[in-house]
């Protein structure tokens, strides 16, 4: 049986143990069934539970293996900033701009940037300022819980799983 198929037939047992609750018979078949159908919930949630763990190693496996991608991505970064740094400066010591190799060529330019050194000394005229606007949601949940009404939120309640 499919989970939510329990739980209907869950709710229909129920709703006929209430509605026949003066009938021994009924009474006894429909705590059967509701001990049947309490077996088959347990049987499919301890399968979902280890689906879920199973999901959760995955998870944590695939978490492990883009760390290690990132670390092994910086430094090939690091290396090639290194070498490239490298032939610039082999370059400028041979006073050669452009090189030419049997798979290809390679040349330097020049090129400028601006940089600060320190910006209360820069002039306000060019100072950028980024306004960004957020929300205080623990200042508006406290205002919440003591008035009960603000235009605009309200405090939503949700479950959550707790596997032990």
């Amino acid at each position: 049986m499919k989970l939510y198929e329990i739980r209907e037939d869950l709710l229909e047992t129920l709703d006929l143990l209430c509605q026949n609750s003066e009938e021994e018979l009924a009474k006894e078949n429909c705590q059967e069934m509701l001990c049947f159908l309490k077996e088959q919930l347990k049987e499919k949630s301890n399968s979902i539970l280890k689906y879920i763990r199973n999901l959760e190693s995955e998870k944590r496996m695939i978490v492990g293996e883009v760390e290690r991608l990132e670390k092994m991505k910086k430094r090939k970064e690091s290396k090639l900033a290194f070498l490239k740094k490298y032939l610039v400066q082999t370059m400028l010591d041979l006073e050669e701009k452009k090189i030419e190799t049997d798979i290809g060529s390679y040349g330097i330019r020049k090129s400028s940037k601006v940089e600060v050194l320190d910006i209360t000394q820069i002039p306000k005229e060019f100072i950028k300022v980024k306004e960004e606007k957020t929300v205080d949601k623990v200042g508006i949940g406290n205002y919440l819980k003591e008035f009960g009404e603000l235009p605009g939120a309200k405090i939503v309640e949700n479950y959550s799983l707790q596997i032990h």
